[in-house]
């Protein structure tokens, strides 16, 4: 079966079995089968992507959105009096299931921008996404921390979590700065959004990428993709290029992905450094490689990143060979019957969002293809 036929296939049955559990499922930090905000936002993704490559009808993007928004104006958390936040939906890190969250809220007024791009205008529609822009907008005035210069306030990860780190923000502010350039709103806080921005980009490990936050030693893959999309949204797909070359180069190997490194402390002793099995030195940093594959959300939104480079960067021949090698094992993963997240609904949908970007490109290449050929 030839590969666009293919991905196409495992597309339109996972999202056939999502809307037949009306989005309910566990994941890996809740064993209850429950509705969750951020598969809900990826899945509208999802579904922009497809109507962008002519595979959904804007009556078919319509049917599918509306259950979804039904959902996801039920789990909306109203913690900024009538606008919109969305938490996990339920507990972690000993955080009630109320609790919002900036990336989840972040994914979800995409989603919901993405669809309207995409013709999704109705009444209800934009009601909804004022509510939700209007949560960001209000989450990056209220709820901030200060960075470590004085001046720059970061918007909070949650209100209980009140600490600079780094992926969030990024999603978030990026979202609110493309959606205010798209719709031509001239905003007062854009200057400021992209000054924190800036300084988020700056935080960079050159050769590396980014830690979770200041103080974590941590570099997750997940967490990259999301932080190099988001600088993408802003500062343009070919800005990132080097920088995402650099992070693959660290992330990939002869098997497969890892799913994070970790950086190691210059000052510890030989011997320590002797007991670490993976350790490399990028610049001035020592990193180790942590022995635990990528896991299927991080592939997902890994596919996201290097399918815009495959479409807009300078070197796309082998950026779509590598969105090739991600597709295959994103669909081994889901086709496993033995890998429980493929059973997770955050995972699955990040890593549809994956294919169906890839799909997208596969179907321009042809297009354009075929144009050269008349």
């Amino acid at each position: 079966m030839p590969t666009a036929k293919k991905v196409r296939s495992v597309i339109d049955t996972a999202l056939l079995q999502y809307e037949s559990d009306e989005g309910a499922g566990t994941d890996a930090y809740c064993t209850e089968s429950i509705i969750h905000p951020m598969a809900e936002g990826k899945y509208l993704q999802i579904l922009a992507a497809l109507r962008r490559a002519n595979l959904l009808s804007p009556v078919q993007l319509e049917l599918r959105t509306n259950p979804v928004l039904e959902r996801l104006q039920l789990s909306a958390l109203r913690y900024f009096d009538d606008v919109f936040t969305w938490g996990l939906g339920f507990s972690h890190r000993e955080l009630l299931p109320d609790e919002p969250f900036l990336i989840t809220s972040a994914i979800v007024t995409r989603g919901v921008f993405d669809c309207h791009q995409e013709g999704l205008s109705s009444g209800r529609t934009l009601d909804f996404l004022k509510k939700a822009l209007d949560g960001l907008r209000t989450w990056v005035q209220k709820l901030h921390c200060t960075s470590e210069q004085q001046s720059l306030t970061i918007p909070a990860y949650s209100p209980n979590i009140r600490e600079v780190i780094y992926n969030a923000p990024a999603y978030a502010l990026a979202t609110l700065k493309l959606i205010s350039e798209i719709k031509d709103q001239a905003h007062t806080d854009v200057g400021g959004w992209l000054h924190s921005l800036e300084w988020l980009n700056s935080r960079r490990i050159v050769g590396l990428g980014w830690p979770y936050s200041p103080e974590s030693q941590v570099v997750d893959l997940l967490h990259q993709c999301y932080l190099l999309n988001s600088f993408a949204d802003v500062f343009g797909v070919k800005s990132i290029e080097i920088p995402c070359a650099e992070m693959v180069g660290q992330f990939a190997g002869p098997c497969c992905f890892a799913d994070a490194l970790r950086i190691v402390e210059t000052d510890c002793s030989l011997d320590e450094k002797l007991s670490i099995p993976w350790v490399r030195k990028v610049g001035e940093t020592q990193v180790e490689l942590l022995p635990k594959p990528a896991r299927l959300w991080s592939l997902g939104e890994l596919l996201v990143l290097v399918s815009r480079l495959g479409e807009h960067g300078d070197r796309s021949v082998g950026w779509i060979r590598l969105c090739h090698k991600i597709a295959e094992t994103i669909l081994e993963r889901l086709a496993s019957s033995g890998d429980v997240e493929s059973q997770y609904p955050r995972h699955v949908m990040h890593a549809l969002h994956g294919l169906a970007s890839y799909l997208a490109l596969l179907r321009k290449k042809a297009q354009l293809s075929e144009g050269k050929a008349r």
